[in-house]
């Protein structure tokens, strides 16, 4: 690691207050060095420009300050009703929004790409500070969408001082502009009574850029390189994707410019474009470099073995700063203590674990499956003491909430909606009502983080290791009754685990039982384990469908639909069951009928990868052409989207796909509609991917999998790392109510309407840019399995 931030980890006495966010090395950083070539004034105090109008809960008033002239916003964080059309009971819904718009009368903003403004809070207790700005088009390409995922951006700011705050959207309608929203969600404050807000702005103009950023299509910037701005891992190959003139380039060492390679640039044509692939596989000494091509020069990258080991340090910080009931420095006070569960008279506070998102609500599933990353990564991190041991800790803190969520009957605390901090205080109009439940699939899942939970803390602290065991074996025991007795439980649209089918029920039971045989030894896991792994086989594609290749899952062991994910995935956990089903089994007579089903899935990967070429993606899969077909499927697929509206959609995306045969495409992103992007579906996959890899000593598999890390630091079409703080030209993300984190990672690169093809517009915006505790915890499983491959 780098000596800057080992001292900085040092600070923050190894992530027990955030990181520094390094904005200088963000995307925005680059903004205000553009060259602006025409203005247009939006308002700027004098008489030029557009007249503000208070909209929902704000006052506005224009005030001379010893800054100028400024529009003055004023709200309050907290009321004593919901705002209209809300739900009732308050799930997931704040207090509405202080806001003003301008109303340009339609007028065309197209020679404009960007707003430029200012804006200073002020909030007396105020720590993490947002505001969105928005825009209503009424010309051809209507703004926002159907699903209010376009024309909006939120800035993350700085209490008390001014902000400077840059826009650009050069993709976005703009033919007749109809209105401009300035908007601050009303979001209460945990424990603080001062609820208040006073944000001034200045000096509002529109600005036309010569060179705004990409934002859609697999070719990058002309005269720009694409590459994996964290670095490299020594092992395997090391590429990055160029759109250039150039016929050569070189690696430098970034200390003393040296050159330690010099190649030919090859260029690739295909139907995703034409691009230059700069190959330096052969460089695998440790160090600082950059590529050189021409006048053109990449930012600078790592090539160590301990690569990781800072993005983990990182995702840790993340997953701190989204800790739930209790104080985080910097970000809130002791949170969200009054969100309570009741089931049968019993009541328990929801608080713990990590808030899920940017909107702080919560997931009981994400928290666990966080807990399994963390120990996981502390397992393989044994090698490094001081690492593992803020992994165990923040694992800890998270298995006690999973323990103490349980009811004991089978039913446990699954979820809330929130969008707000509540005043702490029981029986009061803000509380949070939580959502129980008692899905076979969620007690599967807690069991076998529970009983990993046991192994992972056998020389640490066996005696809290032995509790989890204990509720690892009741809820595996209530799991296999509600499972015997319904099956697949019906879809809910909130619970984070809807779109689970038959295939991943069986997945997760040999996962579950595997995990407690390891940390038990008792047999009956072992064979349940043995008897599910053939269920699940039975549901795994061998060629039937005449593809050239097979190894893919379907949900159930009819072949009739395949198994898809959209914004969230968990593809992986079909090879974390039977790789860990193979490594806890020593000797099984089905045990080379397991191990064959490994490599028929490590094939499929194969087979697809080079879809995405030259980027090392993995693609969202093999869909049939009649699936929009199966109405019944559909909401367990596709939450909060109307079928009918949907599906001429759904059948324009099949279109968009590659053809295989008749009946099959491939698509490189899911079919999708509201909730859109890829992190989590290709990190999942790359998990998968190394665990097969590793399982079956295989460099192919093991390669599959770094790509993903090398995607999400920068090798893709856009050159931005979607890690916070990791590597360079990392933007901003939809923080919201927990503020930028360094290590945050989004839900992930989208596509345009019904498209297959890369879309990363520069408004913030929920889902593609929402920073997502699932996506980091399947980036921490992953780097977790190179920890382990890379240092043995």
């Amino acid at each position: 690691m780098k000596k800057q931030f080992e001292e900085e980890l040092q600070k923050t006495l190894y992530i027990h207050t955030p990181l520094p966010l390094h904005k200088e090395n963000s995307l925005e950083a680059e903004f205000a060095g553009k060259k602006v070539t025409a203005k247009k004034c939006v308002w700027d105090g004098t008489a030029q420009g557009y007249e503000p109008v208070a909209q929902n809960e704000g006052r506005i008033s224009i005030e001379q300050t010893e800054d100028g002239r400024v529009i003055r916003l004023k709200a309050n964080m907290t009321a004593d009703h919901w705002p209209a059309g809300a739900p009732a009971d308050g799930d997931y819904t704040n207090y509405g929004s202080g806001a003003f718009s301008f109303f340009p009368g339609e007028e065309n903003w197209e020679g404009y790409n960007r707003i430029h403004f200012q804006v200073f809070p002020r909030i007396k207790t105020g720590r993490a500070q947002h505001l969105n700005v928005g825009v209503r088009n009424e010309g051809v390409v209507k703004v926002p969408d159907r699903y209010n995922r376009e024309g909006a951006n939120v800035f993350d700011l700085v209490n008390r001082e001014w902000n400077e705050c840059i826009w650009e959207f050069a993709a976005m309608g703009r033919d007749k502009v109809a209105e401009l929203l300035f908007y601050v969600f009303l979001s209460g404050q945990a424990v603080s009574r001062d609820d208040e807000l006073v944000y001034d702005f200045r000096d509002i103009w529109l600005e036309q850029v010569e060179e705004p950023e990409l934002e859609k299509g697999w070719e990058c910037r002309k005269n720009t390189i694409s590459l994996s701005t964290a670095g490299y891992f020594p092992e395997g190959k090391k590429t990055a994707v160029a759109n250039l003139e150039e016929t050569t380039f070189q690696v430098c060492a970034a200390m003393d410019h040296r050159v330690v390679l010099e190649k030919e640039l090859e260029t690739v044509k295909n139907e995703r474009g034409v691009f230059q692939v700069l190959d330096f596989s052969e460089l695998t000494q440790e160090g600082i470099y950059y590529l050189r091509a021409g006048a053109v020069r990449s930012p600078e990258f790592t090539i160590a073995q301990d690569l990781g080991e800072e993005a983990v340090w990182k995702l840790l910080n993340f997953v701190y700063c989204l800790r739930c009931g209790t104080p985080v420095p910097g970000k809130h006070q002791a949170c969200h203590l009054d969100t309570l569960a009741e089931h049968n008279g019993v009541k328990l506070s929801f608080a713990g674990g990590w808030h899920d998102a940017g909107d702080v609500s919560q997931q009981a599933a994400q928290t666990g499956e966080m807990v399994h990353a963390l120990f996981e990564a502390a397992e393989k991190y044994r090698h490094k003491p001081l690492l593992r041991a803020r992994l165990l800790e923040e694992a800890e803190w998270g298995l006690d909430f999973v323990l103490r969520t349980r009811f004991g009957d089978g039913y446990r605390a699954t979820s809330a909606g929130a969008t707000r901090f509540t005043d702490g205080l029981m029986g009061t109009f803000d509380d949070v009502a939580v959502r129980v439940f008692d899905h076979s699939y969620e007690n599967f899942l807690f069991s076998g983080i529970e009983a990993y939970a046991c192994y992972a803390l056998r020389d640490t602290d066996r005696e809290l290791g032995e509790a989890s065991l204990d509720a690892a074996k009741e809820d595996f025991d209530f799991a296999v009754t509600k499972f015997a007795q319904t099956g697949v439980d019906p879809a809910h649209m909130y619970e984070h685990t809807y779109n689970s089918g038959l295939s991943q029920y069986y997945a997760v039971i040999i996962w579950a039982a595997s995990n407690l045989y390891l940390a038990s030894k008792e047999e009956r896991y072992a064979n349940t384990a043995a008897k599910y792994a053939d269920k699940l086989i039975a549901c795994q594609e061998k060629g039937e469908a005449g593809l050239g290749f097979e190894g893919f899952f379907y949900r159930d062991e009819s072949h009739q639909s395949i198994v898809h994910f959209n914004h969230q995935s968990r593809e992986q956990q079909f090879m974390q069951a039977l790789v860990l089903l193979c490594s806890v089994i020593e000797n099984h007579e089905n045990k080379p009928s397991w191990e064959e089903a490994i490599r028929r899935y490590a094939g499929y990967q194969k087979a697809i990868l080079s879809n995405s070429a030259p980027y090392g993606m993995l693609p969202a899969g093999v869909f049939r052409i009649d699936e929009p077909e199966d109405k019944a499927l559909f909401p367990y697929l596709h939450v909060a989207v109307d079928y009918e509206e949907a599906f001429p959609h759904y059948k324009e995306q099949l279109r968009a796909g590659k053809k295989l045969d008749e009946m099959h495409v491939l698509r490189n992103f899911p079919v999708w509609f509201s909730f859109k992007g890829n992190s989590a579906i290709l990190l999942a996959g790359g998990i998968a991917g190394a665990l097969a890899g590793k399982y079956l000593q295989d460099e192919e598999m093991l390669q599959i999998g770094r790509e993903q890390l090398y995607w999400m630091w920068g090798k893709n079409p856009f050159g931005q790392s979607l890690q916070y703080g990791v590597g360079s030209r990392y933007g901003s993300q939809y923080g919201v109510l927990v503020g930028e984190c360094t290590g945050e990672v989004p839900v992930g690169i989208e596509t345009y309407e019904d498209e297959d093809i890369p879309y990363w517009p520069q408004n913030n915006n929920a889902t593609f840019k929402e920073v997502w505790i699932g996506v980091a915890c399947r980036m921490m499983w992953l780097l977790a399995a190179y920890a382990d491959v890379h240092n043995e």
